[in-house]
């Protein structure tokens, strides 16, 4: 005669409890690569606009406000708002032919994450994008 084996009963539920311990953990890590991601996306993107705005301040005759509409055009492109766009020297019209002009764009990370989760894992407090070019000489 086969006997039953009892201790076979008290393993109900055990899948159940091993879901409920593990999915946060794996919810939080899947989401936190998502943030990640777009953090570096929003890195690039900033890199991309500044390099924009120094090929427009590289070239001659080109003023602060022609540098600052198309990092701003660009920005608004890529959808990030609230940038400081810093451009060094200030005036690149003045420039002499081979300095190096630099064009900085910081935004708060703040107006561009994705799921804000700032609370639940660290992440910057603002991004920053950077790019120079040498003046190029008048035609």
């Amino acid at each position: 005669m086969k006997q039953k084996r009892l201790w076979n009963i008290g393993n109900r539920g055990v899948e159940t409890i091993e879901m409920v311990l593990v999915l946060p953990v794996f919810i939080i890590l899947l989401f936190s690569g998502f943030e990640y991601g777009w953090a570096v996306l929003k890195l690039i993107q900033l890199d991309h606009v500044a390099n924009l705005g120094a090929r427009v301040a590289a070239l001659s005759g080109s003023t602060n406000s022609d540098v600052q509409n198309s990092v701003n055009s660009a920005l608004s492109d890529f959808g990030i708002a609230g940038s400081t766009i810093t451009i060094s020297p200030q005036d690149p019209a003045n420039a002499v032919f081979g300095t190096p002009i630099v064009v900085m764009v910081e935004t708060p990370y703040s107006q561009v994450q994705l799921l804000g989760l700032s609370g639940v894992m660290p992440l910057p407090t603002s991004l920053k994008g950077r790019a120079s070019m040498v003046k190029e000489p008048e035609p």
